[in-house]
């Protein structure tokens, strides 16, 4: 038990610490060679985009593999290799291109990453929170290192970290729950029965209007912070404590989940990420930025735990797996797709504080709705994992 937990702790680590990486930067890099705020948004969209067919498409191979590590290990080499290539385009439609590529290898990782998670029966929590730290430490590297060497530093540290979850998911192989025959018996029409389920497709929608503004701020943050006078540097370090405020609050989720319910938790997450995004649409400066950092760990720290695990509880016996991918490819990605696109045509037009604007109402959205469908209240006893 030891050992993996220490395992997919440090998977959890290197390939969330790549993300981490080149997200947040990713943006001013496009900005750097000359692509404008629309094809910024574009190119991100792009990514995400092709997240939702990557995960359909993947998640089924992954139900049929004998041995699920080595899967995950060649989705990490093959995004790595291709973000390397992107460091040598600077047209765009290649650019565009490759970029959805990668996202193709890349996106699977993590949610299939949960999955084993969950099918070796480790504590879900407490674990992920390792993902937070990943990416902080990469946001804070890669802020720094970028700052001294140039933006160019983000894709050789993006690759390595991938190269070395690779290494440690080779290490693995062989030795969980998931490296065993899988079954291959599946039921027919599985998806359907999926939405079928009213409440669990209530959920998702909510989490459309809630999962989508919180990727697409990796994006656009840097701009609102340098707009408030921060730095490049800044932004590495003001993101490591954000991100890295995540990681408590995922080690307490469980704990607030008990004591005020799960699903009254996910509420106040959802109102504090509402408030922290009107406060950013004022466009403050960059120390009261930096001041309210423990907000992210507030909002992400809880729902990107405790949204997994609803969507684990309404999902039907035997689905719950399927219904955690249609919670990233729709809930996340898609709505990750809708906030770049706006976020980036927004951004030219109306600046940073107009992007948050938008993002404040997004979730707002989100809030309204869950209320609405009752999502607040408790119907059935958490499912726990791990």
């Amino acid at each position: 038990m030891k050992r993996n937990y220490a395992n997919f702790s440090l998977l959890y680590t290197f390939s969330y610490m790549a993300l981490g990486v080149l997200m947040p930067l990713i943006g001013q890099y496009l900005a750097f060679i000359g692509f404008s705020g629309t094809q910024i948004g574009t190119v991100t969209a792009a990514g995400t985009c092709t997240a939702i067919f990557a995960g359909t498409i993947w998640g089924r191979v992954y139900d049929r593999r004998s041995n699920k590590y080595l899967l995950i290990m060649v989705l990490c080499i093959i995004a790595a290799i291709i973000g390397i290539i992107l460091l040598g385009i600077k047209w765009y439609p290649l650019f565009l291109l490759l970029y959805g590529c990668m996202y193709f290898f890349q996106a699977p990782v993590m949610p299939l990453s949960d999955s084993l998670t969950l099918e070796e029966k480790l504590p879900f929590s407490r674990i992920r929170k390792w993902g937070a730290v990943g990416f902080a430490l990469g946001v804070f590297g890669s802020g720094r290192l970028a700052a001294a060497a140039g933006l160019e530093v983000i894709f050789w540290l993006y690759s390595g970290s991938f190269f070395l979850a690779a290494l440690f998911l080779l290490l693995m192989s062989g030795r969980g729950r998931a490296s065993r025959p899988a079954n291959e018996k599946k039921k027919k029409g599985s998806y359907l029965k999926l939405l079928q389920d009213k409440r669990l497709m209530q959920l998702i929608l909510c989490t459309f209007f809630v999962g989508g503004t919180n990727v697409a701020n990796n994006t656009y943050f840097s701009f609102l912070y340098i707009e408030g006078g921060g730095t490049i540097a800044g932004v590495g370090t003001v993101m490591l404590l954000m991100v890295g405020s995540e990681a408590p609050f995922m080690q307490w989720s469980a704990r607030l989940a008990d004591r005020f319910s799960l699903e009254k938790t996910i509420l106040g997450a959802i109102a504090v990420s509402v408030i922290r995004f009107f406060i950013y649409s004022l466009e403050p400066s960059y120390i009261v930025l930096a001041v309210l950092f423990f907000m992210q760990g507030a909002v992400n720290g809880i729902i990107l735990v405790e949204f997994v695990r609803y969507v684990n509880q309404l999902a039907p016996p035997g689905h719950e797996g399927m219904a955690v991918a249609v919670y990233y490819a729709l809930g996340s990605n898609g709505s990750a797709i809708v906030c770049q696109l706006i976020g980036g045509a927004v951004l030219d037009r109306f600046g940073p504080g107009g992007v948050y604007f938008f993002f404040a109402l997004f979730n707002l959205t989100g809030m309204i709705l869950y209320l609405f469908f009752g999502l607040q209240k408790s119907e059935k006893k958490i499912k726990e994992s791990g």
